[in-house]
């Protein structure tokens, strides 16, 4: 065995849905197309003071919302990442209102009272990024313990799911968006998948009943009401692979804004078809919105659904 950290990782960057894959930001999904306007939207995103969340709160700025709140567990962070953009909406001269609130999404009592808050400031989400997510310690699922286990639970199916559920009852102020960000780790368990999820099977089930969660939350929404897209977000250089040991260079990592402007693509009229399905960021979204892949979404109920491969329904696929 390798022993190298990178070694056979190929498949973390390899995908092929579609027959262009992107690794940046590009036209399609630019936050200051006209068509992905969020003018006149109040966004929320959790996680939202560090990494992609903070990148997506960029996005929005750049998309034109009207004020984005980012939430987050430790007030010095937040207030750090606020005054940052705070200073990136001035640059692009727009008015956007920043808003930082601490919340932890695991903890059912943090998540009332950060509607509670909203409420008392007369502030009505209009699109929720869940951005937030808790990644355990790779080992076997055995060796995982009930604690972590319920704590991962908490944080990526149940925390989201009770955002999810309050943001959803709050008085109606036109159609809402969410965004889930997902991991390419609910469906690459095994090891001839080669990918870093394979050594992380708690966070794969966890995200894999996260990403469950909101599909069948689409099912019973009408996306003119609810429109709800999950996604991978890529392969994007952090502290996880710094603690790996693997050097940003070594591996052919994602750019920062791919998912953070897909995030903003996600949440927009465009992604409607996509309600209740899981993509990947670096699929090209003109390729998904138009030809075989746009057929095959809207007849195919299991396409890019959590499900139970080999099978469709109760018949064999």
């Amino acid at each position: 065995m390798s022993s190298d950290p990178a070694a056979n990782m190929d498949n973390q960057f390899a995908t092929d849905l579609t027959q262009t894959v992107h690794k940046a930001e590009y036209g399609s999904i630019s936050p200051t197309r006209p068509e992905l306007s969020q003018a006149g939207r109040t966004v929320l995103i959790t996680g939202g003071a560090s990494g992609i969340g903070l990148s997506t709160a960029e996005n929005f700025i750049r998309a034109k919302a009207a004020a984005v709140v980012i939430v987050g567990r430790r007030a010095s962070v937040l207030a750090e990442a606020r005054a940052a953009l705070q200073k990136k909406a001035l640059q692009l001269g727009e008015d956007t209102v920043i808003v930082a609130q601490v919340c932890d999404v695991a903890d059912r009592e943090s998540v009332v009272a950060l509607w509670d808050r909203l409420a008392e400031l007369g502030v009505v989400i209009d699109v929720l990024v869940l951005n937030a997510a808790r990644v355990s310690e790779s080992v076997p699922l055995l060796e995982v313990g009930v604690e972590e286990l319920t704590a991962a639970f908490e944080a990526n199916v149940l925390g989201p799911y009770h955002l999810a559920q309050m943001f959803y009852r709050q008085p109606s102020s036109g159609p809402k968006s969410i965004v889930y960000l997902s991991t390419l780790a609910i469906n690459t368990f095994y090891p001839s998948h080669a990918t870093t999820a394979t050594h992380t099977p708690a966070y794969g089930l966890g995200k894999n009943a996260g990403t469950l969660t909101f599909s069948l939350m689409a099912k019973d929404v009408s996306p003119n009401e609810l429109q709800i897209v999950a996604f991978h977000p890529g392969s994007v250089f952090g502290k996880p692979w710094q603690d790996a040991g693997i050097p940003q260079d070594r591996l052919p990592f994602d750019d920062m804004s791919l998912p953070s402007a897909f995030a903003v693509w996600a949440a927009s009229k465009e992604a409607k078809f996509a309600h209740g399905r899981f993509l990947w960021a670096a699929w090209d979204v003109d390729e998904l919105a138009s030809g075989p892949l746009r057929e095959r979404i809207e007849s195919d109920d299991d396409f890019l659904r959590v499900g139970v491969s080999g099978l469709k329904g109760v018949k064999k696929a």
